[in-house]
């Protein structure tokens, strides 16, 4: 299974949308029947914002002492499960009956732009709030630290 982004033109066919795309589809016949599931792309995601959120993830990293957030990555899942960003789809039992929960990748795939503004509002206001400084604050250090 491959993804590709493709384009609906006027002429209600779908076409890739880049030569990435188009090379990644060669792979089948022309003719040939393949299936699809077609997902609408409403409004693009920010990759400064995404960039930002990783910045402040490791601003957060850099700033601590506690070996539960001393990495970006560490910083990261505990602002996905402070947020409550859980896989509601997906709940299992431990052994003591307690429940487990998969939290939600920050990917472009699984989070819409809406929903992406709202968990990344939410998590810089978390990691500001470990950190004992304003959501500003940790904003503009982020962005200092950032090349580019």
């Amino acid at each position: 299974m491959i993804e590709v982004a493709l384009q609906l033109t006027r002429q209600y066919a779908l076409v890739p949308s880049s030569a990435e795309d188009l090379e990644k589809i060669k792979n089948y016949r022309p003719n040939q029947i393949v299936r699809a599931k077609v997902v609408g792309v409403k409004k693009q995601r920010s990759i400064r914002q995404l960039n930002l959120y990783w910045a402040c993830c490791s601003t957060v990293a850099q700033n601590t002492q506690d070996p539960k957030w001393n990495t970006k990555e560490k910083v990261d899942f505990n602002c996905r499960v402070g947020c409550g960003l859980k896989d509601h789809d997906y709940i299992a039992m431990t052994p003591e009956g307690y429940p487990q929960f998969k939290y939600l990748s920050i990917s472009f795939k699984n989070l819409g732009h809406v929903e992406a503004c709202d968990y990344f509002n939410k998590a810089m206001d978390h990691m500001a709030a470990f950190l004992g400084v304003s959501t500003d604050k940790l904003i503009r250090a982020a962005q200092d630290g950032m090349v580019g």
